[in-house]
């Protein structure tokens, strides 16, 4: 489903990336385990596209290192970024429409929310609410909640 070879990425002068390779099958769990600045953050930004890098990107086969962070969410590969990151002017609701932008809008992004609702039942009585008002924990499963409205197939 993916693989890597030969990632690198740099901070100005500072090479954050070197060599990297890995391979994600279809059905995998994959954990990266690292200390600070060991570079997690920088290789899961550098496959989403939020992160210029250079080395070789197959997503299904296909290579999208070239391609900017929208078109990689639409190919159905979405990162839940460090730090939630969810919109806290907003209430619980429009995050999670924010997560379906690359879908057809209407009766299919209500079937979305009622699925995001199942895994994560706390968050039915905030829909209406601001996401500023959550607690941590709730944040973050608005955060991948607003993830699997785009319908990845690598999260």
């Amino acid at each position: 489903m993916l693989e890597v070879r030969n990632l690198n990425a740099f901070y100005g002068r500072i090479q954050a990336l070197k060599d990297i390779s890995i391979a994600v099958n279809i059905g995998e769990i994959v954990a990266l385990i690292g200390a600070n600045g060991a570079g997690k953050s920088t290789l899961l930004k550098s496959l989403s596209g939020v992160h210029p890098s250079s080395g070789s990107i197959l997503y299904n086969s296909q290579p999208i290192h070239g391609l900017g962070a929208p078109i990689r969410v639409q190919k159905g590969l979405v990162l839940v970024p460090e730090g939630r990151m969810i919109l806290t002017r907003m209430d619980v609701f429009e995050n999670l429409l924010m997560g379906a932008y690359p879908l057809p809008s209407g009766r299919r992004n209500q079937e979305k929310i009622e699925e995001v609702l199942e895994i994560f039942p706390q968050l039915k009585s905030h829909l209406h609410r601001p996401a500023a008002v959550l607690s941590g924990g709730e944040q973050q499963m608005l955060a991948i909640g607003r993830a699997l409205m785009a319908e990845p197939k690598l999260l």
